[in-house]
């Protein structure tokens, strides 16, 4: 396949391209359970606010440092056996909860869940990244991105609308999840199922050591951590923020307005806009997404109208948008191809960054002036987007193109 040849749309309805329609569907479920989950835990256990946060904080975190070793089970066993497994769990682990009775039980399902989930949205990564060619990789993530982002909207509505009929999402959830499974029946090669003796086979613990040892990787990942810091809960710390700043009703109706801009930029924008992100010009599109981030936290600190805080949330989503391919390419680029999968599950220790600016947030807010949190997420930004420029600036095109530029 040519690498100029632009992504179409429809080579995602057919074949190997309907991974990404597909892995919309895991998501879903999981953005209708966790709208749900809050009401689940109260009612079924009684938990306190400050426990919910607890238990949801633990099993996200937990889950997210075990997925490094279901990244390098997926380079052993391929990502096609992940995507079978990987439904199966999820859904045993939804009809799981909707039975069980014991809180333990409840955390080490919910661990399951999202290990499970994780570990099939680094095999979606691993599929991208080995059936497209450099040049389509960054419009097929836009593709994959926006389908998130549907989902994230649309799945909260169903799984409180199943609630407020008496009923449970979970079962619903758990159908959802099971389709993944269809991925099975795509025209996969060999070395998509783990049977491909061309390259070495490493034991996982000898994988991790690796990982530890490449500087490249670990400085990466900090920077990767301190940015989803900045961008990954950013509607809860400025939820946060506005209540320091204006009344209840106030802070409600500029956090709805933020809420809507950011979905409806991501949807319109995600495709349009990531879909040009690439390894060329490397360099000016971590420099933007930096200064789009830049922009709008200086903008979340000085608004005090609507039309401000519609501005600066759409500039703000505009960094969203960018970091996500820059992400994955940079992965791309320095991922050894025996060892990808565990290297793209590496990303998912940026919820650590994620989970933990709300907790800053709080305690920044309590203690001293709410222009302190501007200069925290600011030093963030500063430190992560430092180190992300300067390796970006290492990328060599040509060495992506020759070890992963594929056809689809």
């Amino acid at each position: 396949m040519a690498l100029s040849k632009p992504l179409a749309l429809a080579s995602l309805c057919h074949g190997r391209g309907l991974i990404v329609p597909l892995s919309a569907l895991p998501t879903l479920a999981r953005a209708a359970f966790m709208a749900y989950f809050l009401v689940y835990l109260k009612v079924n256990f009684g938990l306190a606010v400050d426990q919910i946060g607890l238990f949801i904080a633990g099993f996200v975190l937990f889950s997210s440092l075990v997925s490094l070793v279901a990244g390098a089970l997926t380079d052993r066993l391929g990502p096609k056996w992940v995507m079978v497994l990987s439904p199966l769990l999820q859904s045993a682990a939804y009809v799981g909860l909707q039975l069980c009775d014991s809180l333990i039980v409840a955390f080490m399902l919910c661990l399951i869940l999202n290990l499970a989930y994780l570990a099939s949205e680094t095999a979606v990564r691993l599929c991208i990244a080995r059936w497209f060619s450099a040049h389509q990789t960054a419009g097929v993530l836009s593709v994959k991105y926006s389908l998130t982002n549907i989902a994230y909207a649309v799945g909260p509505l169903m799984g409180l609308w199943l609630h407020s009929l008496g009923g449970s999402p979970l079962l619903l959830c758990a159908v959802m999840a099971s389709l993944l499974m269809a991925a099975a029946f795509l025209p996969w090669q060999p070395s998509d199922c783990g049977s491909d003796d061309s390259t070495p086979q490493e034991a996982m613990l000898s994988t991790l050591r690796s990982m530890v040892a490449d500087r490249t990787l670990l400085t990466y990942t900090l920077a990767t951590i301190l940015l989803a810091g900045v961008f990954g809960q950013f509607h809860l710390y400025i939820g946060q923020y506005l209540l320091t700043r204006y009344s209840v009703q106030q802070m409600y109706e500029i956090i709805n307005v933020v809420f809507i801009t950011n979905a409806l930029t991501s949807a319109c924008l995600q495709y349009v806009l990531g879909r040009h992100v690439s390894v060329e010009h490397f360099a000016r599109w971590v420099g933007l997404c930096l200064a789009a981030f830049a922009i709008g936290l200086i903008g979340f600190g000085t608004s005090s109208t609507l039309v401000g805080w519609i501005l600066f949330t759409l500039i703000f989503t505009v960094g969203e948008i960018i970091v996500q391919p820059v992400e994955f390419l940079f992965i791309t680029e320095i991922a050894p191809a025996h060892r990808a999968g565990a290297y793209y599950s590496s990303q998912n220790l940026t919820y650590l960054g994620a989970a933990s600016t709300p907790l800053m947030a709080g305690l920044i807010l309590s203690q001293v002036s709410p222009i302190w949190l501007l200069v925290y997420l600011l030093t963030l930004l500063a430190t992560g987007g430092g180190i992300l420029l300067r390796h970006s600036r290492k990328i060599r095109p040509t060495v992506l193109v020759d070890e992963h530029g594929g056809g689809g």
